[in-house]
């Protein structure tokens, strides 16, 4: 995956020809193309834009100035930062409006699908888990499992990113995108039910499908009909001698109480130890702070204020103080 590589004025004539067009694009944006060498358009979300500004730093810039969204994933990082999670993208530093992370090229698990070659299933199942364990052990949910927001890195190790949508253990659950989520007969919370280890379970199940099967769940099946199937529950027969496949009927019909239980049953079927994740030394750590920190005092006036990747001193400069769990 070499992403779009796009210059700004690529990214202008893009938003021009958008159905609604886009007016008004943060100027940190245009800021970090013009004084980063080499640096490109990488991808495009909803409310976000991400930059390539080196080998490897990329950089999350709101589209539009003060996007809470970000903010608010901001917050989720400096969470994440304490718990160090190996199997979620590694934020370097934050600033306003902007997020400089890890960049990974290899592209999702969409793209990784698609390539011919060996599946470590369990060991990416035990990643995924353990990465929405680490959320739920803060006592949030990430809401939006799906295989585009899972990355794979140079070793075939999983990263989960987007926690832009993450919410509260108990909060409605709105957002999301079958068959990752479900709708129920009768209403109860948020369309897709209330965020917690059941909404959680019911995404990675569909994700252990996908990883197994290599095609989604009811992909051959119509919109209509493929809401109608996850409204009634009536989910696919798995084989009930296969233990991943049992796993996954557990997580569509929510048997774990805790995401954390998911991954000791993954544990005991994989029979040994997740494999270290490679993560970079405090030398290479500490580099490519100090790089994104140069890179932000570039763009942004001197009283914006910024935090570093874990820290939650608090007030700062008018910023917000992070919630604690």
């Amino acid at each position: 995956m070499v992403g779009l590589r796009w210059t700004y004025d690529e990214l202008v004539k893009y938003f021009d020809r958008s159905p609604v067009p886009f007016r008004d694009l943060n100027p940190i944006i245009k800021q970090l193309l013009m004084t980063c060498p080499g640096s490109s358009v990488f991808g495009i979300g909803g409310h976000s834009v991400v930059l390539c500004i080196s080998l490897d730093i990329a950089a999350k810039v709101s589209l539009r100035s003060g996007d809470e969204r970000l903010r608010h994933e901001q917050h989720i990082f400096g969470l994440l930062g304490l718990s160090e999670c190996p199997q979620v993208i590694r934020c370097l530093f934050r600033g306003v409006d902007v997020t400089f992370l890890e960049l990974i090229v290899n592209g999702t698990l969409h793209d990784r699908i698609s390539i011919k070659k060996p599946r470590p299933i369990l060991q990416w199942m035990l990643q995924l888990s353990s990465a929405a364990a680490c959320l739920e052990a803060l006592g949030y949910a990430h809401g939006d499992i799906n295989p585009q927001n899972i990355l794979l890195d140079d070793y075939d190790q999983i990263k989960l990113i987007d926690f832009d949508h993450s919410l509260r253990v108990g909060d409605m659950l709105d957002i999301g995108y079958e068959p990752y989520v479900r709708q129920h007969r009768e209403l109860s919370g948020g369309i897709y039910g209330i965020a917690g280890p059941v909404t959680e379970q019911f995404a990675l199940g569909s994700v252990f499908w996908y990883m197994t099967r290599g095609s989604e769940l009811y992909s051959d099946l119509e919109g209509p009909d493929q809401v109608d199937r996850l409204l009634d529950g009536n989910f696919p027969t798995t084989d009930p001698q296969d233990p991943i496949d049992q796993i996954i009927q557990n997580c569509w019909h929510g048997f774990y109480l805790r995401i954390a239980d998911l991954v000791d049953d993954i544990k005991n079927i994989l029979g040994v130890g997740m494999q270290v994740q490679r993560v970079p030394t405090p030398a290479q750590r500490y580099e490519r702070k100090r790089l994104c920190e140069k890179y932000y005092s570039l763009v942004s006036p001197p009283y914006m204020p910024s935090t570093a990747e874990g820290d939650l001193r608090g007030k700062e400069d008018g910023c917000d103080e992070p919630h604690r769990v």
